[in-house]
């Protein structure tokens, strides 16, 4: 065959004598492999080492490929490494999403368990509980302020409706199921009768009820509304000369008449009689439609009330600021968290944990876009790498790719080798 004969002169030259043959055929796949597997391990070499700047002996000026290509380019590799983190693989979506995932009813709930018992573990510790008084003691008025002129505020523009809630509240839970006792409802009578059922205003108040036009219908409303029998007793009694004679008696004897209406008042014992109903009163007996009109006049008169009184309610918070304050620091140093019913503990978690997942759903999205930005992630990746130093950064990454990096030697070696036999294959072709 053509291809045989055309070989035929390479191969008597190789087989002339076995060191020959070996030299011819070995040397170049051993010599080009070695050689390969020396460059590219001098390559990943060059990519870390030398860690700083060589000079020629004597002078000033830097030796080329020192330092090291990641040593060299630290500066920009961080920024380029933060770029690409921050721009394609940590987008400001990305978090968001990620955050949005984590945010459940259920992560709360957990998160709000842990930051309460973390709280109340505080209480435990004097020293804390201390210092923990005083500055929520200095933070209260502030906190107050703020909390009473949002809230007028909000009833200003017609869209918080919280005062309507509590006010609501305090009436179905305070003010609706509350009796008075005897005692007290017997010093309220006693302040009515002094302040509106004295002899003198009863007197007043008779002779400008015992009008002519009003004796009048008394007769009128007699003839035509009582049966037989009383109305022949009132024509006997003549209730309208009664009436006039009891009006003139008043009017001329006002001494006298006073006294007279003042006894009668003892003996008919009001004061007692008022009392009793009064203890006896109970808001929930009422029906519901007039409980319901009573609760909202209630609502109505707080609102109106802050609304009307804006200056001298933020005036009054001021003035009791020293109060407040004072209050605030007892009420915490007297705490005991153990005394918390563990009911009220997990309703009070649950709450908070409700609100928080509420109020997220709201304004994560705009805190996170707010905040992000503002943490700085690409500088903060950059100046991590920057800080790294070059023997770190060489750990670093050969801890990530160290078997690729030998992989790559061996296949230096391996294109040498193939190179080796692509040069014994020119020799027997163009010998």
């Amino acid at each position: 065959m053509d291809w045989l004969h055309a070989f035929q002169p390479y191969l008597e030259r190789l087989t002339a004598t076995p060191s020959a043959f070996a030299w011819k055929v070995l040397a170049p796949p051993v010599l080009y492999g070695l050689h390969g597997w020396i460059a590219t391990r001098m390559a990943v070499a060059a990519l870390f080492h030398p860690y700083e700047t060589w000079y020629w002996p004597g002078t000033r000026i830097a030796m080329p490929l020192t330092p090291g290509i990641f040593p060299k380019r630290k500066n920009k590799l961080a920024e380029s490494v933060a770029g690409t983190v921050t721009d394609t693989l940590l987008t400001p979506i990305d978090i968001s999403q990620r955050v949005e995932t984590l945010v459940t009813e259920e992560n709360l709930i957990l998160a709000a368990d842990a930051v309460i018992d973390s709280i109340l573990r505080e209480f435990r510790e004097t020293s804390k509980l201390h210092r923990l008084a005083s500055e929520i003691s200095e933070l209260s008025p502030a906190v107050l302020q703020h909390l009473v002129d949002s809230s007028i505020e909000g009833l200003e523009k017609g869209r918080d409706r919280n005062v309507q809630t509590i006010v609501e509240k305090i009436f179905d839970h305070m003010i609706l199921p509350m009796r008075i006792s005897l005692e007290q409802a017997t010093e309220i009578s006693s302040r009515i009768m002094e302040a509106f059922i004295t002899p003198e205003k009863v007197r007043s108040h008779l002779i400008t009820l015992l009008s002519p036009q009003n004796i009048n219908a008394l007769d009128e409303s007699i003839q035509a509304h009582a049966g037989g029998p009383y109305k022949l007793l009132a024509r006997i009694i003549s209730v309208k000369r009664v009436c006039y004679e009891w009006r003139n008696f008043m009017e001329k004897e006002p001494e006298e008449s006073t006294r007279v209406i003042g006894d009668l008042i003892k003996r008919f014992g009001i004061r007692d009689q008022m009392a009793i109903q009064i203890a006896n009163f109970d808001l929930r007996s009422m029906p519901l439609q007039n409980i319901a009109r009573l609760k909202a006049n209630v609502v109505s008169f707080v609102e109106n009330f802050l609304l009307h009184n804006r200056d001298s309610i933020m005036e009054a918070v001021k003035v009791g600021e020293g109060a407040a304050m004072s209050t605030v620091r007892s009420a915490i140093i007297r705490f005991n968290p153990e005394s918390i019913p563990d009911k009220w503990l997990e309703r009070a978690k649950k709450s908070v944990s409700k609100f928080a997942y509420s109020y997220l759903q709201r304004e994560l999205r705009v805190l996170l876009g707010n905040l992000i930005p503002k943490l700085g992630m690409k500088h903060l990746i950059a100046d991590k790498i920057e800080r790294f130093t070059s023997e770190q950064m060489e750990t670093l990454v050969k801890r990530i790719c160290a078997k690729e990096l030998v992989a790559l030697e061996y296949f230096g070696g391996a294109i040498g080798v193939l190179l080796g036999f692509v040069q014994i294959l020119i020799n027997a072709i163009a010998p």
